[in-house]
């Protein structure tokens, strides 16, 4: 399987969240298209210093209590240059921290196949990431309502 590692700074998001979490097997995956189209025909415009071309992010964290619930936090994100404080309750932001990631190119169109086969692939490697969130980077090349598109799964690297 190949990947690249890459080194990036601290990074900032602001965004949305998948109320109640996105529980595994189950569902919950159909409502994210949903959460990316509340994000750009609702939230969007209210967002300040949103980095310049737009870079847009999935991100899921893991709960504490992942093993029993089998639930994470989704987040649909749009990267800023800075943190702020917003007015509106439902605007979430993120620090994605400074470090080495290891990014793999995958299908959008399988994707929760896709990532099943990237997490097989790092633990079979013994590659040592973090496992408390990974990223989905959308690029703006790929058109995502068409077939075909591809995208960008990340992990932190542990150090």
């Amino acid at each position: 399987m190949k990947y690249m590692i890459r080194d990036m700074n601290t990074r900032y998001f602001a965004g949305i969240e998948l109320i109640g979490g996105l529980r595994v097997n189950s569902d919950d995956y159909q409502k994210i298209p949903g959460l990316w189209d509340d994000l750009k025909e609702i939230y969007f415009s209210s967002i300040p210093n949103k980095a310049i071309p737009n870079s847009f992010i999935g991100l899921e964290m893991y709960r504490f209590d992942f093993m029993e619930s089998k639930t994470m936090d989704y987040f649909a994100l749009v990267e800023i240059d800075e943190l702020f404080e917003s007015t509106d309750e439902d605007i979430v932001t993120k620090k994605l921290p400074k470090g080495s990631y290891i990014s793999f190119k995958i299908e959008h169109d399988d994707l929760l196949n896709e990532v099943e086969k990237v997490y097989e692939f790092v633990k079979r490697e013994r590659i040592n990431v973090h496992l408390g969130f990974d990223v989905k980077e959308y690029l703006p090349t790929e058109n995502y309502k068409e077939k075909g598109a591809k995208l960008n799964l990340l992990f932190k690297l542990e150090e």
